[in-house]
């Protein structure tokens, strides 16, 4: 899993104080702290995060092995603890259950007969298992069908989590995700992009270049800002033109040092509301999101912020 495995979205962790089901010891471990339905809706109303809901049944072999390498998996259980409400559910359960205000029964009296729930959430496409994604505070959500491994599963998570959605489909971001994380040879591409730090671009009495500026805000340990980096801005159609036409800032907004814009000093002075650097919350005009690209002119109006990752085509 390499990196990925210990990048967790800060934003949204916290610890996961649910009680999770009971399971026979003959069902396959899991490191992940499955809840039910109930339980993922209650803790959804004290804090929002998407829901991740594991289709499966009782005779299902691959739900099984599913279980037993992916969800067992160290990184991914975590990643899913920290940052999803996991639930795993049992598609031909006989319970009645609830979920958004709505009630769902079985739909017949057979052992196979699937819950009303499972064909709701599936469009009626019964194959096991499947695996839905459920990002209730973007009205977004995804299905994946059949078995997956780790490797499958970790772009399909940070996808969901971090909005990648809204400028991109699940398969191109797919790419790029496997290029800025397991594609050697995509360094060489991302090393060529000219970037200036916040020190060169944001110095006291700094002169104008003559140039507008791109200053994309990101971090180590967020997903998507990685992908950005490392393939948005290293795509060789953008990369020529980027290069000659802006000056482009690579800030962290963990950054330590005393930085200038428009006359005045800004300081790191993390505060409950306002964590990371005091600049970064002037230029995004306090709708920090990451990744960010904040757009100045030559003159250091701010142009345009632009949240969340930004796919090379549509970039």
């Amino acid at each position: 899993m390499k990196n990925f495995l210990l990048i967790l979205f800060l934003l949204s962790c916290g610890s996961l104080a649910a009680q999770t089901e009971t399971h026979s010891s003959s069902e396959p471990p899991s490191l992940v702290k499955w809840m039910t339905l109930k339980e993922a809706e209650s803790h959804y109303k004290e804090a929002p995060k998407p829901i991740i809901i594991d289709f499966y049944t009782e005779w299902c072999g691959w739900c099984k092995v599913m279980m037993k390498n992916t969800y067992s998996n160290p990184g991914i259980a975590s990643y899913i603890n920290a940052n999803y409400y996991p639930v795993k559910f049992d598609a031909e359960t006989k319970d009645t259950v609830e979920f958004d205000g709505v009630k769902y029964a079985p739909t017949g009296k057979e052992k196979r007969d699937p819950n009303e729930f499972a064909v709701k959430m599936l469009n009626g496409k019964m194959v096991y298992p499947s695996t839905l994604f459920l990002n209730k505070a973007a009205n977004f959500n995804m299905s994946a069908q059949g078995y997956l491994e780790p490797q499958k599963l970790e772009p399909m998570l940070v996808f969901v989590l971090e909005n990648a959605f809204r400028s991109s489909t699940f398969d191109d971001f797919k790419n790029n995700f496997e290029k800025a994380f397991y594609d050697s040879t995509q360094q060489a591409l991302y090393e060529k992009v000219k970037w200036k730090t916040p020190l060169e671009s944001f110095a006291e009495n700094q002169k104008p270049s003559g140039k507008k500026r791109i200053v994309f805000i990101h971090t180590e340990w967020c997903n998507t800002c990685r992908v950005m980096y490392r393939t948005t801005f290293a795509d060789s159609s953008l990369q020529t033109y980027l290069n000659r036409k802006f000056d482009l800032v690579d800030f962290n907004p963990e950054n330590k040092d005393v930085l200038y814009f428009e006359g005045k000093s800004y300081q790191n002075q993390p505060t409950r509301e306002m964590p990371f650097h005091q600049l970064v919350y002037t230029l995004d005009r306090k709708a920090f999101a990451l990744p960010q690209m904040v757009i100045l002119d030559d003159n250091d109006a701010i142009l345009d912020v632009i949240s969340f990752y930004i796919a090379p085509d549509v970039f």
